[in-house]
């Protein structure tokens, strides 16, 4: 971080695209602090990757293989019932996803959390680059485009597929099942048939 100082006459003196910069880091750093601690807009949404669709799928084709690490991943497609957050981060609930995944400590989930945000890394080639931000009430965050791009990837994988119309299932009808002719042939009572 670099900062500057200058004085009240160098910013008048300074041009007139300057001054509106100035003003407007001032206008922004002055909005935060006072809003109140518990804002989840202080989660560093600008921090935060915005995983596109094709991310998304190669990110779950190098953990599919780890059944929790998958189980976690698409926790994150889940809409928050009254969940929100300032655009655009999507709220997750920690206390949901630990139930959801049956997952009995915080730790686990975090070392899950770390894992899915490293194969992201691979992906982008970025070491700094981060999917999840926290608070301090037990919520998660991400990206909206992450959320939307697992949502789509989950519709893709999980969503029902409706029957082909000329399909191997069209025109099918299974036979009746009953006794074999062997079975029914066999009576008790009849030659053959011993206990």
């Amino acid at each position: 971080m670099t900062s500057f100082t200058f004085s009240a006459e160098q910013l008048m003196l300074a041009p007139p695209e300057v001054r509106r910069w100035v003003e407007r880091e001032l206008a922004t750093t002055l909005a935060a602090l006072s809003r109140p601690a518990h804002d989840p807009s202080q989660v560093h949404d600008a921090a935060l990757a915005a995983c596109i669709p094709q991310e998304a799928s190669q990110l779950f084709e190098m953990i599919k293989g780890d059944f929790l690490l998958s189980q976690v991943f698409f926790e994150l497609a889940r809409e928050m019932p009254g969940g929100q957050a300032p655009a655009p981060l999507h709220p997750l609930s920690i206390a949901d996803i630990l139930r959801h995944t049956r997952l009995r400590d915080g730790d686990r989930l975090v070392d899950c959390f770390t894992a899915i945000n490293q194969a992201f890394q691979a992906i982008r080639n970025d070491s700094e680059a981060t999917l999840f931000g926290f608070d301090q009430q037990g919520h998660v965050f991400i990206h909206q485009t992450t959320h939307d791009s697992i949502r789509q990837l989950w519709d893709q994988l999980f969503a029902p597929h409706a029957p082909m119309a000329n399909g191997p299932s069209a025109g099918f009808n299974p036979p009746h099942l009953g006794p074999s002719e062997d079975i029914a042939q066999h009576t008790p009572g009849s030659p053959g048939f011993n206990f």
